[in-house]
């Protein structure tokens, strides 16, 4: 199936960070097999990532899952702890955001980043690091809502700051909504 190799685009092509980040960064990853599957599972609720299938960026499943949902441990270089956890609808998503294609998405999709994540852009799904004199869009913890017609998020606000959701990469096939949980810190 295409889903690691999805994610695996997703996060290599669209997170570039630069090597001071990234090594301060790979030095707080989790390393052993058992601390990733901890790590990703605490992207989702406890009783959706107890059944979910964890799997690391080099496509080794780390614990098979029953539930229909992948989870991913942190990133070692991007800027920030950001594990996630995506159902089937977002795994479209990823494939169509890596291979630069219209996303197959078929139906309403939900993906979790309970630890918050960080991103180049809120503008361009392809930056690999913040535009000049910009910084990267850091979000807490977080629920992303994927959806068939992204033209139908046009109405929602695009300020990570404003308190509610936001749509990131708005005016693109890959926009969609984030749904903030709690503060970024």
């Amino acid at each position: 199936m295409t889903r690691s190799l999805a994610l695996v685009g997703l996060v290599a092509v669209g997170l570039g960070v630069p090597a001071d980040r990234a090594v301060a960064q790979a030095k707080d990853a989790p390393k052993n097999p058992r601390a990733k599957i901890e790590n990703a599972m605490s992207a989702a609720p406890a009783e959706l990532a107890k059944n979910a299938t964890v799997m690391d960026w080099d496509h080794t499943v780390l614990k098979p899952g029953t539930n229909g949902w992948t989870c991913f441990p942190d990133v070692p270089d991007s800027p920030g702890n950001d594990p996630m956890c995506l159902d089937a609808q977002w795994v479209k998503w990823a494939d169509g955001w890596m291979n630069k294609r219209q996303p197959m998405v078929d139906a309403l999709g939900l993906g979790y980043m309970l630890r918050g994540g960080s991103d180049a852009s809120n503008t361009d799904p392809y930056a690999t690091a913040p535009a000049p004199g910009d910084t990267w869009v850091h979000s807490g913890p977080h629920l992303m809502v994927v959806v068939p017609d992204p033209a139908a998020l046009n109405h929602l606000p695009t300020d990570p700051n404003n308190g509610g959701p936001w749509v990131m990469w708005k005016g693109t096939p890959y926009a969609h909504i984030m749904v903030p949980i709690a503060k970024a810190k």
